[in-house]
């Protein structure tokens, strides 16, 4: 293989898929995939609001999306310096997240709010369980990104793209929090408890970055298959990196600033503008390498297929 395209498909999977940690991650991020995938189902045949407090927009999206979270965890735990107490560790955090998403499920089910429901002693125990599972999953994950930053038994541009979107995802669960002390207070002051100031949107921010652990590895593996040099995949995941960052500050700016997510300001069109200038290298790069192996491989089938006619 050449020194240019050394990233395969195999990289970016389990390197010891039998792993008692690779399996807890894996077989929990199935298990929630699976099930936010069968309430697009129940929706569709049931019917109802895609937004609100009460929807199946809830155990759709959360189900998906930790699902997907942990079956990137399982591809990534294993190039992690192996821990004492790793199955300890991806036991804790499967179960935190998969009854997590189960709560939300089961709330959806019952026809309340998941979030910011306090109205019965069973409401108010579902939430509070849900912040204690969820408080314990980031410290975990907090100290999953710790090993990620210290080891990782792969590509160097792998190794920038996991602990980008480890650095994101943990983050983005900061900023979770915030929006659910927040709430609180907002429902506390009988105010919309997902909105900041007048039209800030407290989620915006929150969902911005929170996938960039399966973005960046999986535009890694697309580079490589254009036949990217690894120079030029990590300088590629560089600007990748900033314009990520760039989007999610616009997202707080306009948070914080009590606006919705695309009013137009000066200031937010100017961060919106600087932060998608990053993806104007990626894009170039990218379009010519394509291009050029477009014609190569144009060039190549005319070349046979004369041959064969000739023949």
């Amino acid at each position: 293989m050449s020194q240019t395209n050394q990233l395969e498909i195999k990289d970016l999977l389990p390197l010891r898929p039998a792993s008692i940690s690779v399996k807890t991650l894996g077989i929990s991020g199935i298990f929630l995939t699976i099930l936010g995938v069968a309430h697009i189902f129940v929706w569709l045949f049931l019917g109802g609001n895609w937004e609100g407090s009460v929807s199946w927009r809830k155990p759709i999206l959360f189900g998906i999306s930790t699902g997907m979270t942990l079956l990137s965890l399982s591809f990534l735990f294993d190039r992690l310096r192996p821990g004492k107490y790793d199955a300890w560790l991806t036991g804790s955090l499967s179960i935190s997240l998969v009854w997590e998403v189960i709560l939300i499920t089961i709330q959806q089910w019952r026809g309340q709010a998941s979030h910011f429901n306090h109205d019965s002693f069973a409401n108010s125990s579902i939430e509070y369980a849900m912040t204690i599972l969820i408080v314990a999953a980031t410290v975990i994950l907090l100290e999953i990104t710790r090993r990620t930053f210290l080891f990782l038994n792969t590509t160097e541009d792998l190794q920038i793209a996991y602990r980008a979107g480890m650095g994101f995802l943990v983050f983005s669960c900061f900023i979770g929090f915030f929006v659910l002390w927040h709430g609180n207070r907002q429902i506390l002051a009988g105010r919309d408890p997902s909105l900041y100031g007048n039209a800030g949107v407290t989620k915006f921010p929150h969902g911005v970055a929170i996938h960039s652990l399966q973005l960046f590895p999986f535009l890694s593996y697309l580079f490589a298959k254009l036949g990217l040099s690894n120079r030029k995949r990590i300088e590629l995941l560089k600007y990748l990196i900033v314009w990520m960052s760039g989007l999610l500050l616009y997202s707080l700016f306009q948070t914080f600033s009590g606006m919705s997510r695309f009013q137009v300001t000066l200031t937010g069109t100017c961060l919106l503008l600087i932060s998608f200038s990053f993806l104007l290298p990626v894009v170039w790069i990218v379009g010519k390498t394509f291009t050029v192996n477009l014609r190569s491989t144009t060039k190549k089938w005319i070349s046979n297929h004369g041959l064969s006619q000739q023949n």
